[in-house]
């Protein structure tokens, strides 16, 4: 089934190529680009600008994929084309909302990641050691500069202290630690956030659209269903006997915590909406006191966004009100 060209969104091409490129500074491009393609490709694309991006998108992603590299490089290259083959064949056989269709496909696509790993003899745990392999080179060559400016500073203070030094070490420590261990949900919501950026960039390219649109963000929802997800993470996290699963578990809290913060702010954007909006110089403000306040508004946003789907905000908010 096709979208008339005219449902086509038109508004937010600021937001979205701002969007689209801090997404290409800090991630690998193909993770957009590759379902790009397929779902430019599958719609059959007839005009110029659609046969050209379709092109350029391929040719990134074909590109990248003929790169050489390590466990993790490659293990990401094969999560990609599982979740580009999953999230098409769900979108061409579904009705369901970008986020339902995406979480499909990331769930498709880890199973196959699994069952990869098995027939080439590797684990989880062989990826968890390569990232933290990877990561740990990194900081030993930043962490032995940093120790050759202390010892260059000498009396003069104009080298880093010793004390400083021990402190980054340790922090960098800590980061390559965190890094390991939370690859798979780091890459979850990487490759989650690609989707969007391709169904998003799709929905304003493609003349027949073989998929709903993004949507508009403060209308973000899932199923209330995912958060018996979150409970049994939780469980299993907090259950000294399920040790085992533990680290699994917590990276399905982080992307599900994650879902759920992107909700709060969905219902907060929303009520904004609502109550008339907010000019350049509050939203200035506003920024900065979330950047300072990083923890309390993402902590307040998982609340928000756990809330509201047992209370539904913003059906209550548009929902007509009944006489007296």
């Amino acid at each position: 089934m096709t979208h008339p060209s005219g449902h086509t969104p038109q508004g937010g091409l600021g937001r979205l190529v701002v969007a689209t490129a801090l997404f290409a500074l800090m991630a690998p491009v193909a993770s957009a680009a590759a379902p790009l393609a397929a779902l430019l490709l599958v719609s059959r694309p007839r005009t110029t600008r659609e046969v050209v991006l379709a092109g350029v998108a391929a040719g990134l992603s074909v590109w990248w994929l003929l790169q050489p590299g390590d466990l993790p490089d490659q293990l990401l290259k094969a999560t990609v084309v599982l979740t580009t083959t999953f999230f098409v064949a769900v979108t061409l056989r579904t009705r369901a909302s970008f986020i339902h269709r995406a979480l499909l496909a990331l769930g498709g696509a880890t199973a196959g990641v699994s069952l990869l790993l098995t027939i080439l003899g590797s684990s989880w745990g062989e990826l968890r050691w390569w990232v933290e392999h990877r990561s740990g080179l990194v900081v030993r060559e930043l962490s032995a500069r940093l120790g050759a400016m202390s010892d260059t500073g000498g009396d003069t203070g104009g080298g880093i202290s010793m004390a400083t030094t021990e402190q980054l070490e340790a922090f960098f420590g800590t980061f390559v630690r965190l890094t390991a261990n939370y690859y798979p949900a780091v890459m979850t919501l990487v490759l989650l956030a690609g989707l969007a950026i391709a169904t998003a960039i799709y929905g304003r390219v493609a003349r027949n659209q073989t998929s709903p649109s993004l949507g508009r963000f403060r209308l973000f929802r899932f199923s209330e269903h995912l958060g018996w997800v979150a409970v049994l993470s939780l469980v299993a996290v907090l259950i000294p006997k399920l040790a085992a699963v533990k680290l699994t578990a917590a990276n399905i809290l982080v992307v599900v915590g994650t879902l759920y913060a992107l909700r709060g702010a969905a219902v907060a954007a929303s009520g904004i909406a609502l109550a008339g909006g907010m000019n350049f110089f509050l939203w200035a403000l506003f920024s900065v006191i979330f950047f300072m306040m990083l923890p309390v508004f993402v902590g307040g946003a998982i609340l928000l966004g756990v809330i509201d789907t047992g209370v539904d905000f913003r059906r209550r908010w548009t929902a007509p009100r009944v006489g007296k």
